[in-house]
């Protein structure tokens, strides 16, 4: 395959931001900027937690899946698939109901990046890139991606793999449905993603919800409430969701010591961690060791994705788990999708494996994505009397509390909507989306910058005229 530098915006933006003295001068960054720096999620001391709590071996893994999950059995289909990659041309076959590749309608497909990198695919390589995979993943990617987990992470020697998903809310679904029996507890943040409250729903669990300071979940209330639950002698958890690095919706990015503390209540409490971790390229503060550069007793099931850095729409992310958490996790992907899509993976592969490009792209996304999130920032300061919020270390959120508004529904819904202004409420983030919230989600990644200003000047007219709804509602209570 033909592959040249993938480089990464458009060439003017590109030159403005890449640089790193151009990063800090226009930033005033934080953060290191240099592309090992980037790819560098791991302790400078090393974890020595195995040394308390035992290390969990394959059969420990079987009291954590669920009785669905322990009733899948192999399909000899994606086995026999699997195996034709692994002897290649040197057998003949008459075993997979694979389409001939000469069918293919399709004989080139060039694909060309902003500052006019190419990835090439001929039709020999289009044709593989069309076809069926074994379910665990394209076999060159899953070879790249496990060194590239190993030189990020640098993770306690264990026996780990990883699983190529469907995006990361297909690694979501694939966890709880391995995990989770009706009725089991989880532990998430106070307000968390929506897409993992859509998953469980069905499931109907007891959610242990952890509230939130700006550094992220509180590893002494976690502590508190794990320990109240085992002395009543209630469920507890068998695994804790939660988004480390620029959490959805709050923005937070758990400090390590907070990470290290969460980690040991995993150990004392028994519970596995669901590390989802989409913004770890978009930390705007200190770089922070992974959940998973810190699992020395195999607790962390992480999901990565290339979604809010690269592109949503192809749908590239993976699992980095205990291997046997991912060999149950495959016959999942066997039964549901047989594989994620070929075509993503053989993309994918190309961009992780030219590491300087990907890293002088993530620099410049980070850059671009904190400049909106400055710009929002600003304009936010200017209605303090109306609005409360911390400045998010990472991710792509604000989030706002509405002073004076009870509940923000009615001024998502209706006063802001009529006025041409679209708005998350808070109510989406939690996992009872009746009751009443005070918050917004204010979204910086898509707006364009000049409309910051306007738009929250907007915002501050649409909450006077909620707060003195609310005033004549409590009037007109009192008077009755």
């Amino acid at each position: 395959m033909m592959v040249q530098p993938v480089a990464k915006m458009n060439p003017k933006l590109f030159k403005k931001l890449s640089g790193a003295r151009a990063l800090c001068a226009l930033l005033k960054c934080r953060y290191s900027t240099s592309a090992d720096d980037i790819f560098k999620f791991y302790p400078d001391e090393e974890t020595k937690v195995n040394q308390k709590y035992r290390v969990l071996d394959e059969k420990d893994y079987s009291r954590f899946f669920s009785k669905r999950a322990l009733r899948r059995e192999p399909a000899f289909t994606r086995q026999i698939t699997a195996l034709a990659y692994k002897v290649g041309k040197d057998m003949i076959s008459l075993a997979e109901g694979m389409p001939n590749e000469a069918i293919f309608p399709f004989t080139r497909l060039e694909l060309t990046s902003r500052a006019g990198g190419k990835i090439i695919f001929d039709e020999k390589q289009l044709g593989t890139a069309l076809q069926y995979l074994p379910s665990q993943g394209l076999p060159a990617l899953l070879t790249e991606l496990r060194s590239f987990q190993q030189a990020l992470h640098r993770p306690p020697p264990l026996a780990r793999d990883v699983l190529v998903t469907n995006g990361s809310q297909h690694g979501i679904y694939q966890c709880v449905e391995l995990l989770l029996n009706h009725g089991d507890a989880i532990v998430t943040t106070e307000y968390s993603y929506s897409g993992v409250y859509s998953v469980l729903k069905p499931y109907q669990p007891d959610i242990i919800g952890i509230p939130e300071d700006e550094h992220g979940m509180i590893p002494e209330t976690l502590e508190s409430v794990l320990n109240e639950r085992l002395v009543r002698g209630l469920k507890m958890p068998k695994v804790m969701y939660l988004i480390p690095t620029g959490n959805n919706p709050t923005g937070t990015v758990l400090p390590e010591g907070r990470r290290r503390k969460i980690y040991e209540l995993a150990c004392k409490y028994d519970f596995l961690i669901l590390e989802d971790d989409p913004y770890m390229f978009l930390n705007y503060t200190d770089r922070v060791a992974s959940f998973l550069s810190l699992d020395a007793c195999g607790r962390v099931i992480r999901l990565d994705s290339l979604s809010k850095v690269v592109s949503s729409g192809m749908r590239a992310a993976w699992i980095t788990a205990p291997a046997a958490f991912i060999q149950r996790a495959e016959l999942h992907t066997q039964a549901e999708i047989l594989h994620s899509c070929t075509l993503t993976q053989a993309i994918s592969f190309h961009l992780i494996t030219d590491r300087d490009a990907l890293a002088t792209h993530l620099l410049a996304t980070r850059a671009f994505y904190e400049q909106r999130r400055n710009a929002l920032s600003g304009a936010l300061r200017g209605a303090g009397d109306l609005l409360q919020w911390s400045e998010p270390a990472g991710g792509l959120f604000h989030w706002v509390r509405v002073r004076g508004v009870r509940d923000v529904y009615n001024l998502v819904f209706h006063t802001a909507f009529d006025r041409g202004l679209m708005l998350v409420p808070g109510q989406a983030f939690q996992y009872d989306s009746s009751g009443p919230c005070q918050f917004l989600r204010l979204t910086f990644s898509k707006i364009n910058e000049q409309d910051i200003e306007p738009t929250v000047r907007l915002l501050a007219d649409i909450v006077r005229h909620e707060q003195q709804l609310a005033k004549r509602q409590r009037r007109l209570a009192t008077e009755q």
